[in-house]
């Protein structure tokens, strides 16, 4: 299964049209992403009844931690979209992951990156408190994969996405912009909503993107000392990885242009059509594509992350000031 991003209802469509098998849609203060790249509950109806005249299924993304008040809210909407016709969630908090389950034994759970997946036992364990599909971070290894596959049995999901230098912070175990940031609201239907947090309804601020500046022997370090390398699409690693085992490869992108995501699916179409009609595919012919959308996606990535590098900043000049009139107060009030 071919799995791709809805971050806007055309986008849905399109990915859709061009050859996913099942599309993801985030729900707003409910998924690891901005409310930009998340859809309204209309919009997700109207997904997955376009989805479903097409024979096709929308994975809905409902990844962050909910705290205990918000449980109730969180299983009563799982319970609205399945009653629309969504085949399945993706859901990082294992408490809900059970509870769902129990409640919906039909529909498939497929743990979210936040849950910071390293071993096969990590493995184990999710598939035994119900998940569907397991999602590995992308700085696995074929073999890892094989392994976990082979120990565990179930299903297993990995993102079209890889890291060169293997990866220094694993995806769902980072908690830097929820630390550099505490701001917080609530919407009209009582959800918590968290500025910077991504497990609690916010975004990334991509603080590990900023440049760092570190210190070793009083010598000081500052350019180009980011912490963590962004990754990249992949191709030739692709016949591998299902001869691993993998059941799902999911498109990433839900913050990406409409056009780019598009191009980018009916690209892996082709390529896993090839792959399907022989035992030892030449997958040489896509390489130049490739890196033309390489090239497109790192530009669309460099406009994502200065945004938010510069949210970043923002907040923290918010915070200085705030904190600053709150010191002033005593002394004004003194004279």
């Amino acid at each position: 299964m071919m799995m791709a991003p809805g971050g806007t209802k055309e986008m849905c469509r399109m990915v859709l049209d061009e050859g996913a098998d099942a599309v993801y849609v985030g729900v707003i203060g409910w998924s690891r992403r901005g409310s930009e790249h998340e859809l309204t509950d209309d919009d997700i109806r109207e997904v997955i009844d376009y989805a479903d005249r097409l024979g096709k299924e929308v994975r809905v993304v409902v990844n962050t931690l909910p705290s205990s008040t918000e449980v109730p809210m969180f299983l009563d909407r799982i319970a609205m979209y399945a009653s629309w016709g969504a085949k399945g969630f993706m859901i990082s908090d294992v408490g809900c992951m059970r509870l769902v389950k129990e409640m919906l034994p039909d529909v498939a759970i497929h743990t979210s990156v936040g849950c910071g997946i390293t071993n096969h036992r990590d493995v184990q364990f999710l598939s035994d408190i119900g998940a569907t599909y397991v999602v590995l971070p992308y700085r696995l290894s074929v073999e890892e994969i094989a392994e976990m596959k082979a120990k565990t049995g179930v299903g297993i999901e990995v993102l079209l996405f890889k890291t060169p230098s293997g990866g220094k912070i694993c995806p769902g175990k980072c908690m830097m912009s929820s630390y550099f940031s505490y701001r917080h609201w609530l919407d009209d239907n009582g959800k918590d909503h968290f500025f910077g947090s991504a497990s609690r309804g916010g975004d990334c601020l991509r603080i590990c993107q900023t440049n760092w500046e570190f210190e070793v022997n009083d010598v000081s370090f500052r350019e180009g000392m980011t912490i963590k390398t962004n990754p990249a699409l992949w191709l030739d690693e692709l016949p591998a990885y299902l001869a691993a085992g993998v059941d799902c490869l999911k498109v990433p992108g839900r913050d990406r242009s409409d056009i780019l995501v598009r191009d980018i699916v009916r690209f892996y179409r082709r390529v896993l059509d090839v792959i399907a009609e022989s035992d030892a595919p030449d997958l040489a012919p896509f390489r130049p594509e490739l890196e033309t959308f390489r090239q497109r996606w790192v530009v669309e990535r460099g406009h994502r992350d200065r945004r938010l590098i510069s949210e970043a900043e923002r907040e923290a000049m918010r915070a200085e000031r705030a904190a600053f009139r709150k010191s002033a107060r005593p002394a004004a009030a003194a004279q």
